[in-house]
């Protein structure tokens, strides 16, 4: 997708990944960009890129869906839509079902709120793209992230079924899948110790992944992969399905 005179939505827009997006995409003259996020901040950060602000909880059917019928009201259509909010709750199997009900709602559950809006939207069109954060947490997995990983792998499920099942009408589906990026939510993990295993194939900048998701959104890749690695990482995991685990299982703390 060209992204040229283009009206494009982001959430999880005021700040890391959604932010950086928003500004790499102004880059390219789109017609408009919008940035929903739950975090009131999102409409100082609008405010200063020179585009709409939504403070919204993606959780939320109805406002989600408000939200989104009120963009498409005032421009006419949506081409881009960003599902970029994303929560990393690590869990485990005695994390609170509370816990796991939040991360599911905002890693699965928002996705599908926005496709029951914009898919049809899209359908009609005969043209639309959908694009979700997934994470490398989702094509491969993460030791000690039970409800991150297990809610990511449903978002690339999610985001498979839409392509299999719109890719003929005109829908476009991408996922965006880097590894460790510089955000608020990994540097308040722990994660960035610099001997700790996830940091080998390095920590990309929130701008370096939003150039990559350019990259891939203009070659209409379904995989778009800022940490290049990933694709060994997952043919081999394909390849032989044990060894994969034993070599994962080799990063988990005794």
């Amino acid at each position: 997708m060209n992204l040229k005179n283009k009206n494009i939505v982001i959430t999880g827009g005021a700040d890391g990944i959604g932010k950086a997006l928003a500004e790499r995409f102004l880059n390219e003259s789109p017609n408009s960009v919008h940035l929903i996020d739950i975090n009131p901040n999102v409409i100082h950060v609008a405010e200063l890129m020179g585009v709409k602000g939504y403070v919204v909880d993606v959780s939320n059917s109805d406002n989600l869906k408000s939200t989104l019928n009120k963009i498409i009201n005032q421009i006419g259509k949506i081409d881009l839509f960003c599902s970029n909010a994303g929560i990393q709750e690590f869990g485990t199997l005695s994390t609170t079902d509370e816990s796991w009900d939040k991360t599911w709602q905002v890693n699965v559950m928002s996705h599908i709120y926005a496709a029951r809006v914009l898919i049809p939207h899209m359908v009609d069109n005969e043209d639309g793209y959908f694009l979700i954060t997934v994470s490398a947490a989702g094509l491969l997995n993460m030791p000690g992230a039970l409800s991150y990983a297990t809610t990511k792998h449903a978002a690339l499920g999610l985001a498979e079924n839409l392509s299999i099942m719109y890719g003929n009408k005109g829908v476009k589906v991408s996922v965006l899948c880097p590894q460790l990026v510089e955000t608020d939510m990994v540097t308040s993990t722990g994660v960035l110790d610099k001997n700790h295993p996830l940091m080998r194939d390095g920590l990309l900048s929130p701008d370096q992944v939003a150039d990559d998701t350019v990259k891939g959104l203009e070659k209409e890749d379904f995989l778009i992969l800022p940490h290049p690695q990933v694709l060994q990482y997952i043919q081999g995991k394909a390849h032989n399905y044990d060894s994969w685990l034993a070599n994962i299982r080799r990063l988990v703390k005794k």
